[in-house]
């Protein structure tokens, strides 16, 4: 189907500022003015309390996370969340809206992970980062009031790459249990030839040229882009991961990757969910503003939690 009216009116509105490729630009200014793009948005919604937060690492430095606590006493679920970015860009400052959001609508702890960026800190520090926030939520989730075999793993882009490699790891690494995997247009491959990549290569608010840069960054070499953790579809075994909820949307780049790693997860047994979002483009869920869609989306991923948990 053609684009939906608002996403195509965010792309025109984007074309007319003629800004050079993101590519072109030192990584500083582009992050720069996104951090500067972060303001708080218009009427959030209730929660009961934001909090910022440092825990450790294994090698003793600190690692930011943001707790989002709903309103209600007995949360259902607790969620981290990573942002994303290619790995290179944003914060939990650029996403704080989508996740108050998502942890009002789902009445669930929401934590988000500030993780460490390329390409000062490459491939894996981002991964383990999330799974050290997997293994602090695990050892407390009772002080977020929630059990320990609650736990969901999230994120968008780049960040649900980090969720879906820390379910990897930690299945790998016999560590805390993952209920479910919420994976919001996710990237899990490196290639660059898939049909939705050749589709949507330019003109649809993520490029392909884009994501190759964000790759080079993310990386120390190509060998790397082919390792399980980096490209999770690329794990010789997808047995034993926790059900997934995949969102993707029609004019993305990343498209196919995201429907086949979930193609590829009911072939290995695992129960996995997916949700085109058709005539809609990458990174809408954060842009409620503009998209009606969005708060679609967000409704979506809070229902499929529910459904998960009460089942």
């Amino acid at each position: 189907m053609p684009l939906i009216p608002e996403a195509a009116a965010f792309l025109d509105q984007l074309a007319k500022q003629n800004l050079p490729p993101m590519e072109t630009l030192p990584i500083e200014v582009t992050r720069r003015a996104l951090a500067i793009g972060a303001k708080p948005a218009p009427n959030p919604p209730v929660l009961r309390q934001v909090q910022n937060l440092l825990i450790k690492r294994p090698d003793g430095t600190d690692l930011p996370i943001r707790i989002y606590l709903p309103t209600t006493s007995t949360p259902l679920a607790a969620c981290l969340y990573f942002h994303g970015g290619g790995w290179v860009l944003n914060s939990v400052d650029t996403h704080d809206d989508l996740v108050r959001r998502l942890a009002a609508a789902s009445d669930s702890v929401f934590v988000s992970v500030e993780y460490r960026l390329a390409p000062e800190h490459k491939y894996p520090a981002a991964a383990e980062d999330a799974y050290t926030a997997l293994q602090w939520v695990y050892n407390h989730a009772a002080e977020l009031g929630c059990h320990p075999d609650r736990i969901v793993m999230s994120g968008d882009s780049a960040g649900a790459n980090l969720a879906a490699a820390a379910c990897l790891m930690t299945r790998d690494r016999n560590g805390p249990k993952v209920a479910f995997q919420v994976l919001i247009y996710p990237i899990t491959d490196c290639n660059f030839e898939t049909p939705s990549y050749i589709a949507n290569a330019k003109g649809y608010f993520l490029t392909r040229s884009e994501m190759m840069w964000f790759w080079k960054h993310y990386v120390s070499s190509p060998e790397q882009m082919h390792e399980a953790y980096a490209s999770p579809l690329r794990a010789e075994s997808l047995q034993g991961l926790p059900p997934a909820f995949v969102i993707t949307a029609e004019f993305d780049p990343l498209r196919d990757e995201g429907e086949v790693y979930a193609a590829a997860l009911r072939a290995a047994g695992v129960d996995a969910t997916v949700r085109r979002y058709d005539g809609m483009i990458h990174a809408f869920m954060r842009r409620v503003q503009q998209f009606e869609t969005a708060k679609i989306a967000i409704q979506e991923v809070a229902d499929y939690l529910r459904r998960g948990f009460r089942s």
